[in-house]
């Protein structure tokens, strides 16, 4: 095409390529010296003319990127943390994995600065100092020392790294509570686009945005009841019924304080909290009288889910090929939003994705199942309440080979 000057219409910025810059500084250098001018790819006319194509194409690339970076839709890095300020909140930035762990020794020992760690060698950092009561076993808090979604499912952190005579063993009965990775550029975007239903007109829409802002929650589910009576607020796998004008917030990650704080401050007056999280917040003192106000929500309860894979490996199947389909069938389990079913469908959808091209398949999926135990595995959709969400682990997948 030929040289045309940057514009903006109802498209947004245009701007001219470097190979119409080229073309247009060539062509000017004909026009000025004759057709005669030597412009081949040795000559120093033509690499000068090259070098300020080079830098003019630069400059408009600048222009481009302050023009992309005055809406949060299209601005990227520091633009964006710049323009998510002016809705009041910020990039939510990386936070680490927390565990409970039982530690046994002899009494009276002391722990200070204590490590251990995980089956995948992920190293934890335990409060300190730690004494060993005279019950020779004591539960605290560990932090793993890498920020980010590092799981640790019961019984994988069993190892202590700095030995102190005295402490015997370390072990987690629970699964430890993962952090989150520094948000993602799309997510913030998304989460902007949220905020701005802080100051709307409808009141649930803006709870949404406040509990969608505060820092380390990673999904939410709302639910309101808006009639006199009790009701399944429209969701089939609600369970139980939804008290009448009552909201029902289900919530992972965060604080229970600010989180219960958040409900309180935009909830309307006389609206009942459903959920089995309660929190007391202080509402001020009012004509000499000081009041407390519950505020009750749910965390989810996670489903862990074994599911298997029946796989006929066909030509170009590779180990890393089944590497994939684990991959990819984890990442779906943990995508799901809170109360969301498990479809078989996708859970296919998700393994075939792993196969590089569909018109030479190295694999076909003969049947897939899953389930809440290993032993109970079907091949059915699996209905996931509305408190709860789904998870998934590579530990729990498997890939079996059929002929």
């Amino acid at each position: 095409m030929a040289y045309t000057p940057p514009f903006i219409d109802d498209a947004g910025l245009h701007i001219p390529t470097f190979n119409e810059i080229k073309t247009y500084l060539l062509d000017e250098a004909r026009g000025i010296f004759g057709e005669d001018i030597y412009l081949e790819n040795d000559g120093q006319d033509y690499q000068y003319l090259i070098l300020s194509a080079d830098r003019i194409h630069d400059v408009f690339q600048a222009v481009q990127l302050i023009y992309n970076n005055r809406g949060p839709s299209t601005a990227i890095k520091g633009a964006l943390n710049a323009l998510v300020k002016l809705n009041g909140i910020s990039r939510k930035r990386a936070t680490h994995s927390i565990a409970i762990v039982t530690l046994t020794g002899d009494p009276n020992t002391t722990i200070i600065n204590g490590i251990i760690a995980d089956v995948n060698s992920h190293n934890w950092d335990l409060t300190t100092p730690i004494t060993i009561p005279t019950e020779g076993a004591i539960e605290v808090e560990a932090t793993c020392q890498e920020a980010g979604a590092i799981l640790a499912p019961p019984g994988t952190i069993n190892r202590i790294v700095n030995s102190t005579i005295g402490w015997f063993t370390v072990s987690n009965t629970e699964a430890a509570t993962a952090g989150q990775t520094v948000e993602e550029w799309e997510a913030l975007r998304a989460r902007q686009t949220i905020s701005t239903a802080r100051p709307s007109l409808t009141v649930l829409e803006g709870l949404i945005g406040g509990i969608a802002e505060i820092l380390d929650v990673t999904r939410y589910r709302l639910y309101e009841n808006d009639t006199n009576v009790p009701s399944y607020s429209g969701s089939p796998n609600f369970g139980r019924p939804l008290p009448g004008h009552s909201i029902c917030a289900v919530v992972e990650g965060g604080i229970d304080e600010v989180i219960a704080r958040e409900i309180y401050l935009r909830k309307t007056p006389g609206c009942y909290t459903y959920g089995d999280v309660e929190v007391d917040i202080p509402s001020g003192d009012v004509y000499g009288m000081q009041l407390i106000t519950t505020i009750r929500f749910f965390r989810p309860i996670y489903y862990d889910i074994w599911t298997t894979l029946y796989i006929r490996r066909l030509h170009g199947f590779t180990t890393e090929t089944e590497q994939n389909i684990i991959t990819n069938a984890v990442d779906y389990l943990n995508s799901l939003s809170i109360g969301d079913n498990l479809t078989m469908s996708a859970l296919w959808g998700a393994a075939l994705a792993a196969m590089e091209s569909l018109t030479r398949p190295s694999f076909s999926i003969t049947s897939v199942t899953a389930g809440l135990e290993e032993d109970s595995q079907v091949a059915a959709d699996i209905v996931v309440p509305f408190n709860c969400v789904t998870r998934g682990d590579a530990s729990r997948v498997k890939v079996e080979f059929v002929n």
